[in-house]
């Protein structure tokens, strides 16, 4: 059984130690930026592969922070998602906030009657599921307190639902500004034969045609860096690495001059996007072509901070690569800006936007 001491703050997570996926990355940066506000925080994730150990984790990415992560069986996939909340129904109700990201989580929560707060990720898988009517019923009911969605689109997806617009609080993804920042500035010399980066899962709803498009056009060299669901194309211009540990992702972007994002408009989380590596690109001050999409729209102005693409015509983003390619002090210009507009990203503000949402600050 668990200690008996209650932290203020107990945060269920679904996202498994050993694997370097953005959901356990943001999971660890927010609960450090909780903690570090002074909020008694406790994270509870499925048993993770030894010899992982938390502490490990932490320094990959950069995390500071003495953060308390425990381990529980009971959040498992193999066991039924209700099964932590009941068998630990005095600790998280008697815990001044809960926190979950997952759906089936928050059901679980619901099922035994516990108060608690909802970060949105998804609406679509939700929607196929059928558990998008019951979220919002449940926050109806106040079951749910507050939900956060990560974009402004979701937000207006969930009030169009029926949630109540005076308990969402839209908390977008975050950045550990001085790592990124660390980097140097765009040399837009090397814009003649720029070496153009993705990184990220690597298939075709989030744009693989269009990586392998621009490497056909010979703009440059183009490097994907990710797991790879969808086989990647032979061409002398386009590279593919695995995954890196997070703490590399900085010198990577620093080694490149231009960024994209070509999600597609079919992926399962398109209407809601908030992806961590857009903010990180905008810290380390490269250029970025990203699909014009509302998620991203939230965060990029076309001209301004980035140059946008209809994520449906490969032949677009070829010429917005030739476009910052023949114009540097345009890639110039939208870069430094980016890195200005980010800011407001840094994994603290995100943390105390949430802490004030849920009552805690």
């Amino acid at each position: 059984m668990l200690n008996t001491d209650i932290p203020d703050l107990i945060y269920l997570g679904r996202s498994r130690l050993h694997r370097n996926r953005a959901n356990l990355i943001q999971t660890l940066h927010t609960v450090a930026a909780l903690t570090d506000l002074g909020i008694d925080t406790r994270l509870y994730l499925p048993p993770w592969h030894r010899p992982v150990t938390p502490q490990q984790r932490c320094d990959e990415m950069g995390i500071t922070s003495k953060i308390d992560i425990r381990a529980s069986q009971w959040l498992h996939r193999r066991w039924p998602l209700s099964l932590f909340p009941r068998l630990h129904k005095r600790m998280l109700s008697r815990a001044k906030a809960v926190y979950v990201r997952s759906p089936e989580l928050s059901l679980g929560l619901a099922s035994q009657g516990i108060r608690h707060h909802f970060e949105v990720h998804t609406l679509q898988p939700m929607i196929q599921r059928n558990q998008l009517s019951q979220v919002i019923e449940l926050h109806r009911q106040g079951i749910i307190d507050q939900l956060l969605p990560i974009s402004r689109s979701a937000a207006e997806a969930l009030i169009e639902a029926g949630a109540d617009p005076q308990r969402i609080h839209v908390s977008p993804s975050g950045v550990e500004l001085e790592a990124f920042q660390r980097q140097p500035e765009l040399d837009s010399r090397g814009l003649a034969n720029p070496r153009i980066v993705y990184l990220g899962r690597i298939s075709r709803d989030r744009g693989l045609d269009i990586l392998t498009r621009l490497a056909q056009a010979n703009l440059g060299q183009v490097l994907l860096v990710g797991d790879c669901d969808d086989p990647v194309p032979d061409h002398p211009a386009l590279q593919h690495r695995p995954s890196v540990p997070h703490r590399e992702v900085a010198k990577l972007y620093g080694e490149s001059e231009l960024v994209v994002l070509p999600y597609q408009a079919d992926l399962s989380h398109a209407d809601g996007i908030s992806p961590m590596k857009l903010f990180e690109a905008m810290a380390a001050g490269r250029p970025i072509i990203a699909s014009d999409i509302p998620p991203l729209r939230e965060i990029l102005q076309p001209g301004h901070n980035a140059l946008l693409a209809d994520p449906a015509d490969p032949d677009a983003w070829v010429q917005q690569v030739a476009e910052l390619r023949d114009n540097p002090q345009l890639a110039k210009r939208i870069a430094l800006q980016a890195r200005e507009d980010v800011a407001a990203y840094s994994w603290p503000n995100r943390a105390a936007g949430i802490a004030r949402a849920i009552g805690l600050l």
